[in-house]
């Protein structure tokens, strides 16, 4: 069907995927290759910021699309993990995801949630102040990961006592999307049968769940009818993963990026750049997630000059879109002082990011709190842990040194 062609493996590239990405894209910007997961056939990927977009708007081009897919989906929920993510937004296609969407849309637009600034800040402040009172620090675990969860305890009105037990079986659960040659990893099973327990246990406590968020807007919906209680568990699953991993994955990059880059970091250092414009244009060039999910064709089709069949999927590559030089002036170079037109970090289309709009404000707190009040830190750069991922860039541990220290 393809013949002896340059197929592309996303398995192969290690760290710095962005060569092949750049390569990709100016020798057709699109290439058949490895599946993302076994179950499927091969893929075709989309590298330029064009393609990517049409991929993801495309309107025959689902998560799970009936006929020729069905198999392929039955084989994939046989893993517990799978199955619980299937009835979450993510995995859902219309009419079943707007029908998830829709209640939940107004309570994280951008002007509904402009009033947490204040607060998120408040919270980085106070953890940056006890952070930097030790001669070193890990920007991931002391910083980015609690502040990530006290995020999500005031867009989902959850109580979450135990942040690191939670964002442990978030961070785990999150293999169970990973792309992959094998099998799911069955602790990604286990993270999410522990996850669903947790949640079922704090929505059925009604001390835990606190008016006017998220949690309680989805217990509405369950006890009007319009959803089942599994879709309430499934989507406050689902947003403990994807509530934390944006924002501390592209903080981790961040800090990479800015070391690389020291005249943007001076930028900041000076204060020549506000703090949103900064995240606005780190969430491009750090982008946390580099592979949007497979999009499964639910009929034959034509896609740019190439057939696409029923049943096989088109992977769209976000961190390859955010660095087209035709669209982002700055390409594959930092500049804190562009003017960044919208991104596909948070995708696009049917399934954009619900919460893009909060994870701009928690990198921004960061941020500011990190360079006021831990003034000329530095990476400890053989010390740094990225994840090990294909799917998710980030960093496990990102120690940081203070100059009193150094």
């Amino acid at each position: 069907m393809i013949g002896d062609v340059d197929l592309f493996d996303p398995f192969v590239l290690g760290d710095d995927p962005f060569p092949e990405f750049a390569r990709r894209r100016t020798i057709g910007a699109a290439a058949w290759g490895k599946p993302p997961y076994p179950e499927a056939g091969q893929a075709y990927y989309v590298f330029s910021h064009g393609l990517v977009s049409k991929a993801l708007k495309h309107p025959s081009l689902l998560q799970a699309p009936p006929g020729a897919y069905e198999l392929v989906r039955q084989k994939i929920t046989l893993d517990f993990a799978l199955d619980l993510l299937t009835k979450s937004m993510l995995l859902s296609d219309p009419p079943q995801h707007m029908r998830l969407r829709r209640p939940l849309g107004g309570l994280l637009t951008s002007s509904s949630i402009a009033g947490l600034f204040d607060r998120l800040l408040a919270t980085a402040l106070e953890l940056t102040r006890k952070a930097a009172g030790e001669p070193e620090f890990d920007a991931i675990g002391d910083l980015a990961v609690p502040l990530s969860f006290s995020g999500l305890e005031q867009i989902l009105g959850l109580n979450i006592e135990d942040p690191w037990l939670i964002g442990g079986d978030a961070q785990r659960m999150a293999s169970a999307l990973e792309m992959r040659l094998g099998g799911i990893d069955p602790q990604a099973n286990d993270a999410c049968r522990r996850l669903q327990d947790w949640v079922s246990l704090a929505i059925d406590n009604n001390g835990a769940v606190l008016p006017n968020g998220m949690t309680a807007q989805m217990l509405a919906e369950v006890d009007a009818g319009r959803w089942r209680r599994e879709d309430a568990v499934a989507n406050v699953v689902f947003l403990l993963f994807a509530g934390q991993a944006t924002v501390v994955d592209t903080f981790g990059n961040a800090l990479m990026a800015l070391e690389r880059f020291p005249d943007q970091r001076r930028l900041l250092e000076d204060g020549r750049v506000s703090w949103l414009s900064a995240a606005e244009e780190l969430l491009r060039y750090c982008a946390p997630v580099h592979y949007a999910g497979a999009r499964i064709a639910a009929e034959d089709l034509e896609f740019e000059g190439i057939a696409i069949q029923a049943g096989q999927a088109i992977v769209p590559v976000l961190a390859s879109a955010n660095r087209d030089a035709s669209v982002f002036a700055a390409g594959d170079r930092l500049d804190l002082q562009s003017s960044v037109p919208s991104t596909l970090t948070f995708g696009t289309g049917l399934h954009v990011c619900l919460g893009q709009h909060l994870a701009r404000l928690e990198l921004a707190a960061l941020l500011e709190a990190l360079f006021t009040h831990a003034e000329g830190w530095r990476l400890d750069l053989p010390r740094v842990a990225r994840r090990q991922s294909v799917l998710l860039y980030g960093l496990q541990t990102a120690p940081l040194i203070l100059p009193a220290a150094a």
